[in-house]
């Protein structure tokens, strides 16, 4: 029987229709140049900051050039890792810079827009809050739900120790926020926290071990989970913020917009907890 690894991911629909094939064709331009994954990921941060600073502007051309310069953003976030593949030049430290890259990156526009709308300053916020707490629980099930359906084990206990592995061979500031991120991530989803002196590397449990004829049932019982968090990504409501200030229409789509992700979010929430509860009940993983 085979594995359904080839069949599991959670890229994000806005992602593999938009971004990931424009990408794909930059790629193919850089592949064989000086570029660097590392400089592009740079280059994004200041794209995104040039964004948020002319989105505070909030005219007409500015909101105009602020949305285009965000969906430029977008799409540089997925040239890097594939720039990285393509020369293979993957690596922890891409890794890192890339996701905290892309916070920056992302707050600069949020300040911004809350600049040039200071009227929506609580509903900016909010929406700011919903896109962090998305990418979080995305990142989340990307780290945890793939390596449970394709491996067998929790990605993201794997992840910890292999971190906490690296920074006690050598000490490093980022790696440390890095291993408190994802307790944040423990917490949110099992309940859980450890100081990092509190991990054990020998007593990480790694289970459940699942057979391929589990993960197979698991996946069956988990697709319209996986479905619902592919709509709940980083990307989607930044590509819509960049579509709506396009369109001349993001005043209006604001207060709606905020609702319509904190919605989407909190339905995904339940069904999350709903899916597992179900699988831990047939003993098919362990929640706390």
């Amino acid at each position: 029987m085979s594995d359904t690894s080839g069949q599991i991911d959670l890229v994000e629909p806005v992602n593999r229709y938009i971004h990931v094939p424009i990408a794909s064709q930059i790629v193919g331009l850089l592949k064989n140049s000086l570029v660097t994954p590392n400089q592009v990921t740079y280059f994004s941060v200041l794209i995104g900051f040039l964004s948020g600073y002319a989105f505070s502007f909030s005219s007409s051309t500015s909101l105009i050039l602020g949305g285009i310069l965000l969906e430029v953003t977008l799409v540089l976030d997925c040239v890097d890792g594939q720039l990285a593949r393509a020369k293979n030049m993957a690596s922890d430290w891409g890794r890192l810079i890339d996701g905290i890259a892309g916070y920056f990156a992302y707050l600069a526009v949020v300040i911004g827009l809350i600049k040039g709308y200071p009227e929506f300053e609580q509903v900016l916020k909010a929406i700011a809050a919903l896109i962090i707490l998305r990418a979080i629980s995305y990142d989340y099930c990307k780290q945890s739900l793939v390596p449970l359906l394709t491996n067998g084990d929790d990605g993201l206990e794997r992840e910890i120790q292999s971190t906490c592995q690296k920074i006690r061979a050598k000490m490093s500031w980022v790696l440390v926020l890095y291993f408190y991120y994802m307790q944040i991530q423990q917490l949110f989803f099992k309940g859980e926290w450890k100081l990092l002196r509190q991990v054990n590397l020998d007593d990480l449990d790694l289970k459940p071990n699942l057979t391929i004829d589990q993960r197979k049932d698991c996946h069956e019982k988990m697709k319209v989970l996986l479905t619902l968090w592919r709509w709940n990504g980083l990307d989607l409501p930044l590509f819509l913020l960049a579509l709506f200030a396009v369109l001349g229409i993001l005043s209006l789509s604001l207060i709606p917009f905020a609702w319509f992700m904190a919605v989407q979010y909190f339905i995904t929430l339940l069904a999350h907890h709903y899916y597992l509860k179900i699988l831990s009940n047939q003993n098919l993983i362990k929640v706390q």
